[in-house]
């Protein structure tokens, strides 16, 4: 009797032993162990007050960006140490860049079709259209989503929409891009030297605009200058008043167009302003970035056409003291359209449509991430850029350039329509070159410009 209760005390003490080092599963006393529905227990190595996973930590992948900015230009800059935070942000990220310059538009779809690896890509929005239309993924649905850096709000609430609905207009609705520094072209000038002559309110009408130049002329300085680059500004924007965008696109791909009364109209305009002597002397040897360095480093030059990246493109030569202004360019006798129509564009970030899904993914976060992030307002602060968010603040450079984008409605396509056209470009821009000197008349403009 004494061995049979001796045996069973020494049964129970193993099976007590046994259910305090865990036992089977059908001994425990938890309920989520014998409870399928429920949580699995919580993995050890995890501290009890690690943060919840969240959609944006699970962004991974190598993103291959290809930029068209230079390696030492700013906004090259900016985009590095935005991609620095971000992939801290993101560990499993990682982000290369390859800085092709202004090249980027020619080189991207070659690239692509060789099989290279290419998966965010940025360019000028009218090129994206033109030359990698084929190439990009539709980014329509991650407008509608949220990120860490919308503040619960969807991206396409946080940024300048004019902007974003140009870049569903150019696709057909679509929205195939993301549109960061925004730009626009416009008479940008040398405040002070308006100050000085006593240009009190920026010329709204040709009228005005002429005695503006009178002014400035009298007092000694120059009223205007330009370059080869960008001397069909003049004549493009006139046109364009006369007969709009439209008009101007046909004009430059149709040489018969050219017998329009309103293309010799606008050539006298732009002869009175060499017979004048408005513009400056050395115009027709002005070879590019020789005209926009002359203005900022003699500050002798009042006026140039040219776009919001001037500012910072003269950063390093110009005086702390140099006040820019800007404004658009004025309303023309006889036109269809003001003040209100203007070249405005913007550079945009779009997607391969042939990466793969999780790097497509991390890709568009950090094109989100660039925007309504501190980096899109370091764009703004570090490369004199426009920024995207719509609490950025604007280089105080730039403050008359936001009146004018702000008031237009209205779009011309960047540097007007006068340069759309590979086969005719060179031709028309040659002869501006030569009418704004001085050196042919009006009627001679037409049939040299038209001769494509």
């Amino acid at each position: 009797m004494k061995k049979a209760m001796s045996l069973f005390l020494s049964l129970v003490i193993v099976l007590a032993l046994l259910a305090g080092c865990g036992g089977s599963p059908s001994t425990s006393s938890d309920p989520a162990a014998s409870d399928p529905g429920s949580a699995p227990a919580a993995d050890p190595s995890t501290p009890s007050d690690a943060p919840a996973a969240d959609d944006s930590q699970k962004l991974s992948g190598t993103v291959e960006y290809w930029s068209s900015w230079s390696e030492t230009e700013n906004q090259a800059l900016v985009l590095q140490k935005a991609a620095e935070a971000f992939t801290q942000l993101h560990p499993d990220v990682k982000i290369n860049f390859t800085f092709n310059g202004r090249d980027n538009r020619n080189l991207v779809a070659s690239a692509i079709e060789a099989g290279t690896q290419i998966d965010l890509m940025d360019a000028n929005i009218d090129n994206i259209v033109r030359l990698w239309g084929n190439n990009i993924l539709d980014l329509s649905s991650y407008m509608e989503q949220t990120y860490d850096t919308t503040n619960g709000k969807p991206y396409k609430d946080c940024v300048m929409p004019s902007m974003l609905s140009l870049a569903s207009q150019l696709f057909d609705g679509k929205t195939m891009c993301i549109p960061y520094i925004p730009q626009a072209f416009m008479i940008f000038c040398n405040k002070d030297i308006f100050n000085e002559v006593g240009i009190t309110e920026y010329p709204a009408t040709w009228e005005d605009f002429l005695a503006a130049c009178e002014k400035i002329k009298a007092t000694g300085y120059i009223p205007i200058t330009t370059d080869a680059n960008y001397c069909t500004s003049w004549v493009g924007y006139y046109l364009s008043r006369l007969m709009g965008d439209e008009g101007l696109a046909a004009l430059v791909k149709d040489k018969t167009l050219w017998s329009d009364p309103k293309v010799l109209e606008a050539a006298k305009a732009i002869e009175e302003l060499a017979s004048l002597g408005y513009y400056d002397p050395n115009l027709a040897s002005n070879v590019y970035p020789a005209a926009q360095q002359d203005m900022v480093i003699s500050e002798n030059i009042a006026m140039y056409i040219n776009g919001t990246w001037l500012p910072n493109e003269v950063a390093d030569t110009t005086s702390p003291d140099f006040t820019w202004g800007a404004f658009a360019f004025p309303e023309v006798p006889n036109g269809i359209e003001g003040t209100e129509a203007g070249c405005y564009s913007t550079y945009a970030i779009a997607v391969n449509k042939d990466s793969d899904p999780a790097v497509a993914d991390a890709a568009v976060a950090f094109a989100v991430y660039l925007t309504t992030s501190e980096y899109d307002q370091m764009f703004s602060d570090e490369a004199n850029a426009i920024s995207m968010s719509l609490d950025a603040v604007w280089p105080e450079n730039l403050a008359d350039a936001r009146e004018v984008m702000n008031n237009y409605t209205t779009r011309y396509a960047s540097q007007t329509s006068i340069t759309t056209n590979s086969d005719s470009r060179q031709i028309i821009a040659d002869a501006c070159l030569k009418l704004m000197s001085g050196q042919i008349t009006a009627e001679e403009f037409v049939a040299q410009a038209s001769n494509f």
